[in-house]
């Protein structure tokens, strides 16, 4: 059963954000998917901070006025955040943070890859994992109400475990008590299957204040919608946009050029059920890719993964998870349900639930990939909701009272 998707542009989400029913401050910010959410759930951005100038571009197109840093998180003090935004320790109501999930996605390496150099979103970085432990210093520093991280599915699983552990542990230290659930996108309003999981932690005496029992910080999560919203919902009436039909067509000529192409255009088109290529083309489809990467020297993707990525929605569902992948063809794919393409931009910020007028900066293939990182805002804002109602609203209540 279909959920209406929300539709919403820039002027709502300013007049929510205008509540200013708490405020917030966020690093790995990129280009503005968490923001999006805390604003449409009445928050205030007093800062943020990333390291990618293409996600700065992005952000500031669509909020120019926001204190910002752009530069590594390890040269971030609280005392220069505290200066930038007039507030002082204890006073930032929610921290949020989105550190780099290379090392511990399904679609990567995992722990093969920690301590080594990877490429994460078009850099070299190395131990990009360890910069969990620059948001707990600043967290530290600041001593926010509430912290907020996401992250990947594959954090919660095998090794990553023990890195999750640790945060836990190491936010304990700092005062805090944290819980942790994945999210389901599809289950919270988003029409994408996007799997993260969010990190919350409460400063302790906030909770004695608000006489949260330990055992009760799990129920800060929002419950799943019984209903969700498919693909039909969120582009059914942009086919015939102009803009977004000349956007289809341009990469419907960039996927010929992908090594799946031959394969890719016989997948069945508006199907009942998701499709992917068939076994019989996994070889033929393979040596041509380990032919196309090694020539430009770079690593070959795992033969059966990478292949069976390469599926079609049908409208009637959500999309699976949208990614950085941009326009490399020659890798996992989700095709439009009809036409034998990625989605357009248009398509994308739709199924990401951005708002219909958000700006994006850089090439198409920037702009796509820009999307695919973002947190998705609909499902932010269902988890900052409940944190402002379990938390926030009774702790201004209490101190109001004895003020």
């Amino acid at each position: 059963m279909s959920k209406k998707y929300f539709r919403y542009n820039l002027d709502d989400l300013e007049k929510s954000a205008n509540r200013k029913l708490f405020n917030y401050i966020s690093f790995f910010a990129g280009g503005g998917g968490s923001s999006a959410g805390y604003k449409l759930a009445g928050g205030d951005c007093k800062f943020v901070n990333e390291f990618q100038q293409v996600a700065v571009d992005t952000y500031l197109a669509n909020w120019p006025d926001t204190p910002h840093i752009c530069g590594d998180i390890k040269n971030v003090t609280g005392k220069q955040i505290m200066e930038m935004t007039g507030l002082k320790e204890g006073e930032i109501d929610i921290l949020d943070a989105s550190p780099p999930c290379p090392p511990f996605s399904m679609s990567g390496t995992k722990q093969k890859g920690w301590g080594k150099e990877k490429t994460a979103y078009g850099m070299k970085q190395k131990n990009i994992e360890d910069l969990t432990w620059e948001v707990i210093r600043i967290a530290g520093e600041l001593k926010p109400k509430v912290i907020v991280c996401e992250n990947v599915k594959g954090l919660t699983m095998e090794y990553a475990k023990e890195h999750l552990n640790r945060m836990v542990a190491d936010f304990e230290k700092e005062g805090y008590t944290t819980t942790y659930k994945v999210l389901k996108g599809h289950e919270q309003g988003v029409p994408q299957k996007r799997e993260r999981v969010f990190i919350v932690s409460i400063r302790n005496d906030v909770m004695d204040d608000i006489g949260m029992p330990f055992m009760c910080i799990n129920n800060i999560f929002p419950e799943p919608e019984k209903e969700f919203a498919d693909i039909r919902d969120a582009i059914g009436d942009i086919q015939q946009d102009n803009e977004n039909a000349s956007q289809a067509y341009e990469l419907v000529e960039a996927m010929k050029k992908g090594a799946k192409w031959k394969w890719l255009k016989r997948m069945q088109k508006n199907p009942d059920k998701v499709v992917s290529v068939g076994d019989d083309v996994v070889g033929p489809w393979y040596d041509k890719v380990i032919a196309h990467r090694k020539k430009w020297g770079k690593t070959v993707p795992d033969k059966k993964h990478s292949f069976y990525q390469s599926r079609r929605v049908p409208w009637h569902q959500a999309s699976h998870t949208l990614s950085e992948q941009g326009l490399q063809t020659s890798l996992a794919v989700h095709l439009h349900p009809e036409e034998d393409r990625v989605f357009t931009t248009k398509e994308s910020a739709r199924i990401m639930t951005l708002p219909d007028d958000y700006k994006l900066t850089g090439t198409l293939n920037q702009q796509l990939a820009r999307i695919g990182l973002m947190v998705a805002p609909i499902c932010m804002k269902q988890l900052a909701d409940e944190i402002y109602k379990q938390v926030l609203e009774p702790y201004n209540e209490v101190h109001k009272s004895k003020d």
